[in-house]
């Protein structure tokens, strides 16, 4: 349909997302769902989801009944658009071919996300719940999204950060998840959970690594250092013994 109809990336997003709730609800249509939910679980304004509902009430995927504030969450209902999509698609995706390619031609420098880009991103099954094992496999499968992350995390300051460092960060946070009692999770919110977690790893190695620079510039042993744990050093064991020769030295009570 997006052949023939064109939808932006947030039109995508937030019909894939209405889809997904839907589905949760056991394919209960319509539906309630406050905005103040969408706004946390995708990271879109709430203007601009009140702004792209409308756009997809206009090309005929959803209606909707608008809430009221602090008494009732907005209504949803998904429309059935199987039929008429495949006689649309039928008679204009020989004439969007070539725009498309186009399209995609002009996009290789832009750095925004354009819709062919976020269906390379985020897969249209994406949006569905997963075992972590699933969830894990598949993202660490996509490479887009693994050089993208990486990308943009070396722009942001981290220009040490490599592929192979992306993928033991991902380990590294399935790895959480299973700590955290999680057994199923959805690719595109593990993406967003990732990207989010993967910002403030980072941000604390760098802290404890000024930290360790400092300690050691003012002459002090880290404290993780391994001396700290397990067997005494050498020192110790002789600060020990030169004590107790000095208590048994003592003429008191003998």
């Amino acid at each position: 349909m997006n052949r023939s109809v064109e939808f932006s990336s947030n039109e995508v997003f937030l019909y894939f997302y209405l889809l997904n709730e839907c589905n949760i609800r056991g394919w209960q249509n319509p539906f309630e769902h406050p905005n103040k939910t969408i706004v946390l679980a995708t990271g879109i304004s709430e203007k601009t989801v009140i702004e792209v509902r409308n756009r997809l009430q206009q090309k005929g995927l959803i209606t909707f009944e608008s809430g009221k504030k602090n008494a009732k969450s907005p209504v949803y209902y998904l429309l059935d658009v199987s039929k008429t999509v495949s006689k649309e698609v039928s008679k204009t995706v020989s004439k969007r071919v070539s725009k498309t390619v186009n399209l995609k031609d002009k996009t290789k420098d832009n750095k925004t996300i354009s819709p062919l880009r976020v269906g390379e991103l985020f897969p249209a099954n994406s949006f569905f719940d997963k075992s972590l094992d699933d969830c894990y496999n598949e993202l660490k499968a996509n490479q887009s999204w693994a050089e993208t992350v990486t990308m943009n995390t070396r722009s942001s300051g981290y220009n040490d950060f490599t592929l192979e460092i992306f993928h033991e960060c991902l380990e590294q946070f399935f790895m959480k998840l299973q700590n955290e009692g999680e057994v199923a999770k959805s690719p595109k919110d593990a993406m967003s959970h990732f990207a989010r977690w993967l910002q403030l790893e980072l941000k604390n190695r760098k802290n404890g690594q000024r930290n360790n620079e400092r300690t050691a510039a003012n002459g002090i042993q880290p404290f993780a250092d391994s001396s700290q744990y397990g067997t005494p050093s050498q020192d110790t064991n002789t600060t020990a013994t030169g004590i107790a020769d000095w208590i048994n030295s003592l003429p008191i009570g003998q």
